[in-house]
């Protein structure tokens, strides 16, 4: 089957948009910046295993994903170095208990 101009035109015209179309949308895709992770997708990742945290001028251990301590310690932050406080303010993650109570055994020493 031969084609005429006007057809095989029309068939180049819309295989352009097409081709256009599916350049378009991975470019928008590829490089369209990427969102922060949100709080709760961090909190997700981190929901599981220990956190030594400051609480009530103490050092405290939570149970992820618990929110109140399983085990509060008479280990006081204030005797401790600066650098250590503000770790212990936002909390140092441990990935077992054993690495937890590795962490206390250096702040108790």
């Amino acid at each position: 089957m031969i084609m005429n101009k006007t057809s095989l035109r029309i068939l180049l015209i819309g295989s352009g948009v097409v081709v256009t179309g599916i350049v378009l949308i991975l470019a928008f895709t590829l490089f369209s910046p990427k969102e922060p992770a949100s709080p709760a997708a961090e909190s997700t990742a981190a929901s599981s295993g220990y956190l030594l945290k400051e609480y009530d001028g103490r050092i405290a251990l939570y149970a992820l994903p618990e929110t109140t301590p399983s085990q509060i310690f008479d280990i006081y932050v204030d005797s401790l170095p600066e650098a250590d406080i503000a770790r212990l303010q936002s909390g140092i993650p441990a990935d077992t208990l054993e690495q937890a109570e590795e962490y206390l055994e250096d702040f108790d020493s």
